[in-house]
């Protein structure tokens, strides 16, 4: 009898584990993220500010693909300008400020100023990172 009800009382516990978390319950637990795929292999996370307009992206490779994991988190150099293009092209960019401000320790950031935006290219070779950031927007 005893091992009959460790039996059931163990195939409970193995039904409700297999039923897995569900958007509901993660939503409760984490933070969520938008994230779209720009093209394949690269990703932009956006930032909204107050009124629910885009103040901030962030362009990245995806780490994460459809058949498994990407282990080079670097962007064709070549690509990072026509991405930039199509999601700020230059006429919304507003005045060039001044010539990019590069900084370097190991890896390098430049910058980019513009009268609505700065737009910052992180790299080392290829590019690991792109953050286009409003000037006359705050992220909430």
């Amino acid at each position: 009898m005893r091992t009959i009800l460790v039996g059931v009382s163990s195939i409970f516990l193995l039904i409700s584990a297999a039923g897995g978390q569900t958007a509901a319950d993660l939503a409760k637990k984490y933070h969520h993220y938008e994230v779209y795929e720009l093209k394949p292999g690269v990703q932009m996370t956006p930032k909204y500010d107050s009124s629910g307009v885009v103040c901030e992206m962030q362009v990245e490779q995806a780490h994460f693909v459809t058949n498994g994991i990407a282990f080079s988190p670097r962007m064709d150099e070549r690509n990072a300008f026509s991405i930039i293009d199509d999601l700020v092209p230059a006429s919304e960019r507003g005045t060039k400020l001044n010539g990019p401000l590069e900084e370097c320790m190991g890896i390098c950031q430049t910058t980019y100023q513009y009268s609505n935006v700065a737009i910052s290219i992180t790299s080392d070779g290829d590019t690991r990172l792109i953050k286009i950031k409003w000037r006359n927007r705050s992220c909430s």
